[in-house]
């Protein structure tokens, strides 16, 4: 089986990640490694890069041995595409004005900036917003959204959101003891805790001080850096209300970058 845990940047996918690994201990289903040719980073929990899930899926057999991998595949040939019973996609979203906020902390603690969230969301959160729209929108037109699951319910009702995540890959019998483990080995301060020891790895960066690249986990935590002028401007985006000028400069500061360096 291929567990594939896909989800928008700074949606939280990495605790999806850490729950899908927990889950895989408690149930006793060994976790192949994955060849480091699929992956760009051999300290990623990216083991399979969007442009190799193709070869890993014509070469390795995963009808017979169990792999996992965090991704943000996000090509509507990569969606669109029919896959064998044994690969489980799993998406997570979060409210996009938490993962906006999420991924301002992380342009701050990764590049050292120290800017205000108004300057930031006008030369950057916008255009992520309408990524992770963008991602979203297409991972349910061409994936549905049996398999979506949502940020606020793992925090609201961990247990009741476990099972559903453990039935995408053929788990039906999941005891409270078990589920009680996961919770305990995914909190955020034992991620926090795992990753000072360098014990669990956190992509994309692999510096010294990556722990802090797990924040609060909160919800609602936008109330305290949105203006009204931003709630606006977003309520906008996720309606698709997104100009033509914002669509051009999203698409050379996001995709014609991870084009020319090759970014997955």
């Amino acid at each position: 089986m291929l567990i594939i845990c896909n989800g928008a940047f700074k949606s939280g996918s990495s605790w999806l990640h850490a729950i899908l690994v927990e889950l895989t201990i408690v149930q006793k289903l060994n976790l192949e490694k994955v060849p480091i040719k699929y992956s760009n980073d051999v300290n990623s929990p990216t083991t399979i890069v969007e442009s190799q899930l193709s070869n890993f899926l014509i070469v390795e057999d995963f009808n017979s041995n169990n792999y996992l991998t965090k991704s943000h595949f996000f090509k509507k040939k990569t969606l669109k595409k029919t896959y064998p019973e044994n690969v489980n996609f799993l998406f997570i979203e979060r409210d996009m004005r938490d993962a906006i906020v999420s991924h301002y902390f992380h342009i701050q603690n990764k590049y050292r900036n120290k800017i205000s969230f108004s300057l930031y969301y006008f030369f950057v959160g916008r255009y992520k917003a309408y990524e992770i729209s963008l991602f979203n929108k297409r991972c349910k037109q061409y994936m549905g959204e049996k398999n979506f699951f949502h940020f606020s319910d793992l925090i609201s009702d961990f247990e009741t959101t476990v099972i559903d995540i453990a039935r995408v890959i053929g788990i039906n019998n999941i005891s409270e003891e078990e589920i009680a483990q996961i919770k305990e080995q995914t909190t955020l301060d034992k991620l926090r805790e795992e990753l000072k020891k360098g014990n669990i790895n956190y992509y994309p960066t692999n510096t010294k001080d990556n722990w802090k690249l797990f924040r609060q986990g909160k919800v609602g935590d936008w109330r305290k850096h949105f203006r009204a002028q931003h709630v606006n401007d977003i309520s906008k985006i996720e309606r698709g209300n997104f100009s033509l000028v914002s669509k051009t400069v999203y698409y050379l500061i996001f995709t014609l970058r991870r084009k020319i360096f090759r970014i997955e």
